[in-house]
C-alpha cells in the first residue's frame, strides 16, 4: 500500500490522506531533530511552516550534494552550476 501510494500523486482514500499526514510528519520530526509527538502538538500554521522549511532545506542539500558529486567526478577541474530561471520570466 504505501509504495502505490508513493508512486501517485493524488490521495483517493482517507487511509492515503492518513498516511501523506504521517510522512510530513515524519519529514519535519526528522529535520527539526524532534519527536512525532512534538510534531502533533504543533498548530496546523507552525506545522505549515515548518514543512516548507524542511522541504525547502532538503533541496538545497540535494544541491550541495549534486554539486559535490560533480566535484567528485571531475577531479581538480571546477564546476559551475548555471541558472536558468531567468528564461522562465515574461521579460525575457
Amino acid at each position: 500500500m504505501i509504495e502505490s501510494f508513493l508512486s501517485r500523486k493524488v490521495i483517493n482514500t482517507p487511509a492515503e490522506l492518513e498516511l501523506s499526514l504521517e510522512m510530513k510528519a515524519y519529514i519535519v520530526a526528522k529535520h527539526y531533530s524532534i519527536s512525532i509527538k512534538e510534531v502533533q502538538e504543533m498548530t496546523p500554521q507552525q506545522f505549515y511552516q515548518s514543512y516548507t522549511w524542511a522541504i525547502v532545506g532538503r533541496k538545497e542539500e540535494e544541491k550541495a550534494n549534486k554539486r559535490a558529486n560533480q566535484s567528485s567526478k571531475s577531479g581538480s577541474r571546477e564546476t559551475v552550476s548555471l541558472d536558468y530561471d531567468f528564461l522562465n520570466t515574461e521579460d525575457f
